[in-house]
């Protein structure tokens, strides 16, 4: 078929399509919340969506129901369509969609056919996607079949035909029943979509590949499906339980069967949690990484891999978890890795550098953190023999879902039972225990500094003399003797207790005798610098100056513990001391051994080997002035000169430790300084809101000054309307009064004359008087007339 413009062909998709389509989804519920997170997305943004299974004209058949936005003409025919997606992100909420093709994939992997019921608030929709259709018709293209009622009753004309294609092809029949499920949308709000699939993909017995039967209120996938051992997590085979860690932080309740999902906010649901930060080479900014044990199923374990807030893969063990010494046994990692991209099933990442980055790197942070808790607990409890995956454990976090608002709220962590429904107003706190207030901020969301680390530092920083490996005799006899050239001036410490006994000096060389009285004169000198230095203010270093708090709280406590970490090795380097003279006995012979034992005994140094031998340790690379001693025939000027040049070179090492002690807390000061620069800038900040509410609040005591002035303005109107009403009021018995008294005077005057009609005259008027006085004056003169004539008639 050839387009009307420059006779290009269009590409046609054959029907067949939709089921090759529907083959990237190898496990059924992929396929499942592929329609989940058409309702989740915000362009529909459906606060519920309900799951279940019927039987229509005994088919069964999977529904699904939403109380969103529902789709106009155009977006139906849209998600009928291949390819298109133009979802965008609402606020914080962003889609999941991508790809334009999740419901066409994963309801043709349910079953061969689907019903789509939509309805807005202006127009009824219905359309239908059908293989079943296609084959009875033998289309070439795939045809969707769509009707749509509008409230002014302007159908479209050419929807008879669609109409009649429904309703020969569908599982219903007449327009009536179309109409009764466009009705069912309504029990869940005024707009919505609903979905039925029929023809459900069914094993090679006939039966489906769900079992309805086992749980009433759950789809489980048949045992002859899915092993359902110990060591597989329950996601694997119960939607209920893959629904209630399909989101990172769920915004939608998920309703399966007639009961509600409880969700689970994964990252707050382990116990020991740690946060930790993982800056890839390939990003600007950190990504947040929570580890924690699973208070379920010690078996149960691995990384949960989120991609904008749904879940990609959960449970992957990486490599240290996957080792014979099963490292990380019971260990969660939660991770959202916006910066990958997921596959089309949206159940894998695509198998780039990055992600291959990514997996190293968190089985890297996975066994840190696993050494970090070992090491912790066994500080805590050294008696400890129970392994601690195997501790019966408690999420250290209490997370709860309002039911109408839907947002999160912390309880006490003692709360361990929950009502079926929670509400905001049930909440212990009273600071959220509305609705209308915002969520609280998650522990990410407060801090973004990871967890302390002593075991790794402790690591990096020393190497513990068990693990050093002393060579044999052969090898220390091929060791060359350092001259004072080749030894460096003043070697880092940490390079020197990592070298072994033979690597810093040959034995046969050292006169031990000599070294523990040079080691005792040392500490003695020592212990004097440290009482002088303690009287001044701060080690007289031209180029760095401290205070003296800092000294204090810094220099001298590392110096004790360098004292009290020699004091502690003492055991250690005594058999390094035997074991050295062994090797010389070995190498001057029994008559050299006694002469040293007789000296050593006669001195009274036999105590100071250890020292000795430590000083061996220490002294070999330190002094540069010092020359060999050969044998132990020197004249004791010389020996005493050659100690005191090897007490100068050891104050002068002291004093260069000491030098780059302080260096290091500069450093600390600097960093305490950068951080009292943050304090100060948060503190100017919140200076700045006390202001602004300072001044809302003097604008609102001049509203209430104002508002309580028209107040006592309005009791005065008030006031005022009661006056007159009360004056009204006697105004009106006035009026009652005089109308009364024209009434009778006016009964009067008809008495008299007869032929004098007041009907229709209106007492409450004034005109009633001036009749009436002039009917009276007329009265009386008509009575004065009479009165002359009855006289005048009697006289005659």
């Amino acid at each position: 078929m050839a387009n009307g413009k420059r006779g290009i062909p269009l590409s046609t998709i054959s029907p067949k399509f939709l089921h090759a389509n529907s083959t990237s989804h190898t496990w059924p519920f992929s396929a499942i919340a592929e329609l989940i997170d058409n309702a989740y997305d915000p362009d529909v943004h459906a606060r519920q969506i309900w799951i279940d299974w019927t039987r229509i004209r005994g088919l069964d058949c999977l529904s699904f129901m939403d109380n969103g936005e529902g789709l106009t003409r155009a977006r139906l025919h849209k998600m009928l369509s291949f390819g298109f997606s133009d979802k965008k992100a609402a606020k914080f909420h962003i889609p999941v969609g991508v790809y334009g093709n999740g419901f066409k994939s994963g309801s043709m992997r349910l079953g061969k056919d689907a019903i789509v019921f939509t309805k807005t608030r202006d127009t009824m929709s219905v359309g239908l996607l059908s293989q079943s259709y296609l084959e009875a018709i033998g289309a070439q293209r795939v045809l969707v079949p769509m009707i749509t009622f509008r409230r002014d009753g302007h159908n479209h004309v050419e929807d008879g035909a669609s109409l009649r294609a429904i309703l020969t092809y569908s599982l219903f029949n007449s327009e009536k029943e179309l109409f009764a499920e466009l009705r069912a949308i309504s029990a869940a709000g005024p707009t919505g979509t609903r979905i039925i699939i029929w023809n459900l993909r069914t094993a090679t017995n006939g039966e489906t590949e769900f079992d309805f039967e086992t749980d009433k209120y759950d789809f489980l996938i048949r045992a002859n499906i899915c092993d359902k051992s110990n060591m597989t997590p329950e996601s694997e085979y119960s939607l209920r339980a893959y629904c209630s860690i399909l989101y990172l932080k769920p915004r939608m309740q998920i309703i399966i069967r007639g009961q509600r999902v409880k969700s689970q906010l994964i990252s707050k649901s382990l116990a020991q949690i740690a946060q930790d930060n993982y800056r890839p080479s390939f990003l600007n900014k950190r990504v947040r990484i929570t580890f924690g044990y699973n208070t379920q199923s010690k078996e149960h374990y691995g990384i949960m891999m989120y991609h904008k807030n749904r879940l990609i893969k959960p449970f992957v063990k990486v490599s240290c978890q996957c080792k014979a010494e099963r490292k990380g046994v019971g260990v969660i990692g939660v991770i959202e890795c916006n910066f990958l991209q997921p596959t089309h099933n949206k159940q894998d990442f695509d198998d780039t550098d990055k992600y291959r980055k990514i997996m190293h790197n968190l089985s890297i942070k996975l066994e840190e953190y696993w050494n970090e808790i070992r090491y912790k607990r066994k500080k805590e409890d050294p008696k400890c023999t129970v392994a601690i995956e195997d501790v019966l454990k408690v999420p250290d976090q209490v997370w709860v879902q309002c039911d109408s608002c839907l947002k999160w709220r912390r309880l006490p962590d003692a709360i361990t039972e929950l009502p079926d429904k929670w509400f905001c107003s049930m909440n212990y706190d009273p600071q959220f225990r509305s609705c209308l207030i915002e969520e609280e901020l998650e522990d990410e969301e407060e801090d973004q500094k990871s967890y302390p680390k002593p075991f790794k530092r402790q690591r990096r920083n020393t190497k513990s003399l068990l693990e050093e490996n002393v060579p044999d005799s052969t090898q220390t006899q091929e060791q060359p003797v350092l001259t004072t050239t080749q030894a460096p001036r003043h070697p880092p410490a940490s390079v020197m207790s990592g070298r072994s006994l033979a690597e810093r000096s040959p034995l046969p060389l050292i006169n031990l005798t000599a070294l523990s009285n040079s080691l005792r004169r040392a500490k003695q000198k020592f212990s004097a610098i440290e009482t002088q230095m303690e009287v001044m203010p701060y080690f007289p270093v031209p180029s760095l100056t401290l205070p003296q708090e800092l000294c204090s709280q810094t220099l001298w406590p590392a110096l004790n513990e360098e004292r009290k970490t020699l004091t502690q090795s003492d055991t250690l380097v005594s058999k390094a001391a035997c074991g050295m003279m062994e090797g010389i006995e070995s190498h001057q012979g029994p008559a050299a051994a006694e002469k040293t034992c007789e000296r050593d005994a006669s001195s009274g140094t036999g105590r100071e080997y250890s020292s000795a031998a430590e000083q061996i340790i220490e002294l070999p690379l330190k002094n540069e002035k010092k020359e060999a001693v050969h044998h132990e025939g020197h004249v004791d000027d010389e020996e005493g000169e050659e100690e005191e040049e090897c007490n100068l070179a050891e104050v002068q090492q002291w004093q260069d430790e000491l030098i780059e002690l302080m260096h290091e807390t500069a450093e600390e000061r600097d960093a305490c300084r950068q951080e009292l620069e943050v304090l100060r800038e948060h503190s100017a900040a919140l200076e700045d809101e006390r202001n602004q509410f300072i001044s809302r609040l003097e604008s609102v005591e001049e509203e209430k000054s104002r508002l309580s002035a028209l107040c006592d303005q309005l009791r005065s109107q008030l006031s005022e309307l009661r006056d007159h009403s009360q004056r009204g009021k006697e105004d009106n018995d006035d009026s009652s009064k005089l109308r009364t008294l024209r009434l009778n005077l006016s009964r009067l005057l008809v008495s008299f004359i007869p032929s004098l009609h007041l009907e229709h005259v209106d007492y409450n008027s004034d005109v009633i008087d001036t009749i009436l006085i002039q009917k009276q004056i007329a009265c009386l003169e008509n009575s004065t007339t009479k009165t002359d004539a009855e006289v005048s008639d009697l006289l005659q």
